[in-house]
């Protein structure tokens, strides 16, 4: 399989602009934090933290 890695930022910035900007970027920061936590629970991902960061 494949690993695919994506950065956090390019997801933010993604988000940012199909929310048509009504979400600030801290809240989308936090929410994906929490989604990656929770994933992480259940085994789904692993986290690698880098310099992606």
């Amino acid at each position: 399989m494949e690993d695919i890695t994506v950065s956090v930022e390019e997801m933010i910035n993604f988000i940012f602009k199909k929310c048509g900007e009504s979400v600030d970027k801290d809240t989308i920061a936090m929410i994906l934090d929490i989604q990656e936590e929770f994933l992480a629970s259940y085994g789904l991902i692993d986290i690698d933290e880098d310099d992606i960061y």
